[in-house]
């Protein structure tokens, strides 16, 4: 344990054995946070571990008030490349390509002690733990000002450190009325063309919606999930396994909407929701390409979001990771997931920090200087390897 302030302390977790120990305490302050629970979950982390941590090294920031933990920050550290230049020892928080957001685990605690304990863990990440050259903290939500804190600490801790836009995401939060409302106010274009498509296909078929909540026989439905898949525009689901354990994990849970729009008695869209905390996260869309003009996804966007609507009495709905056109159709606000560079006080931080801050930006306006660029990572790539 380390001391990091008055009745503060911070417990270091580098093995498997450590972080499992934290299951129960880790779910227990994830389940208080305001959203994204099943991606600040104990679950969710350990699938990461499982299947992304490879030859990386655990970092678990475990921050302690007397003996209460008040938060945990996740990381990983990687020996590898900074974008192209120079080889770094690299801190970031733990999680994949499919995190829709990356964070430190602070509950439901007030805005002051949230603060509080982002500067207690960077106090012991700048004074005490110094083997790093560089951070990066990719996809902090923007929302209850978690980015602005980050950004306030880092700059009264006098860290050297840079930002950037990471991921857009559209939501539609304060929702305190019923589906037909919803319905009536979306754009007209889509009101008709769902009424339209289910009318038609209807006299041309038998047409009926399946939000599958059984978990036992969800190894079936995700096989005909993966053959509609192949017949969508999609490309092939990247770390299929991966991503078959959490839905079998959020269906555990009671979090998992698996919904099939059915023609026919043959699956033509399909979709994943998750919902938890009185919040619906709409994980996956598809349809096959084949009746893609019945607008097959639009007729089952409007079936689940009835289901989330009237009965999980969702209040907020988030279409994720990305700023895809169609999703300002449904649902009309947007905000981002930010990222933070840090650079340590290292020779190769200092390096980085100047050329990340100052050079790269006028390189990548110049092709000249690009090339140039390019010139200089060969020569740091043989200088530091």
């Amino acid at each position: 344990m380390y001391q990091v302030g008055d009745n503060f302390s911070i417990k270091v977790i580098r093995d498997l054995d450590g972080f499992q120990k934290l299951k129960d305490a880790w779910n227990n302050l994830a389940e208080r946070c305001e959203s994204y629970t099943p991606w600040l979950s104990y679950d969710w982390f350990n699938l990461c571990l499982k299947y992304f941590l490879g030859t990386n090294k655990l970092l678990v920031l475990v921050l302690y008030e007397a003996d209460r933990i008040v938060a945990i920050a996740p990381f990983v550290v990687k020996n590898e490349k900074f974008k192209g230049i120079i080889q770094t020892k690299k801190i970031e928080l733990l999680g994949c390509v499919h995190s829709p957001i990356r964070n430190f685990i602070l509950g439901d605690s007030s805005e002051e002690d949230k603060a509080s304990s982002v500067l207690n863990i960077f106090h012991y990440i700048r004074d005490q733990y110094r083997k790093w050259d560089v951070m990066e903290l990719d996809r902090i939500p923007e929302e209850n000002n978690i980015f602005s804190i980050f950004n306030d600490i880092l700059s009264q801790l006098r860290l050297n450190f840079r930002t950037y836009f990471s991921a857009g995401n559209w939501y539609l939060d304060k929702i305190n009325y019923s589906f037909s409302e919803y319905f009536e106010n979306l754009p007209k274009k889509i009101q008709k063309d769902v009424q339209y498509c289910r009318r038609r296909l209807g006299k041309m078929g038998n047409l009926q919606t399946l939000i599958e909540l059984d978990s036992g026989s969800l190894d079936h439905y995700l096989d005909l999930y993966d053959k509609v898949r192949a017949k969508s525009w999609k490309a092939q689901e990247k770390d299929k396994t991966f991503i078959r354990e959490f839905t079998k994990l959020t269906a555990e849970r009671g979090w998992m909407r698996l919904a099939f729009l059915w023609y026919n008695d043959v699956p033509i869209a399909c979709q994943k929701w998750i919902v938890c905390d009185q919040r619906a996260y709409i994980w996956d869309v598809l349809h096959d390409e084949d009746y893609g003009k019945h607008s097959p996804g639009k007729i089952l966007s409007t079936d689940v979001s009835q289901y989330v609507f009237d009965h999980d009495k969702v209040i907020e709905i988030d279409f994720m990771t990305g700023d895809e056109p169609y999703k300002k159709d449904w649902i009309p606000k947007r905000r981002e997931r930010k990222g933070i560079t840090i650079f340590n006080n290292s020779v190769r931080g200092r390096v980085l920090a100047f050329l990340m801050n100052n050079i790269l930006p006028i390189a990548e306006k110049n092709q000249y200087l690009l090339s140039a660029k390019n010139k200089m990572s060969g020569y740091f790539k043989k200088k530091y390897h």
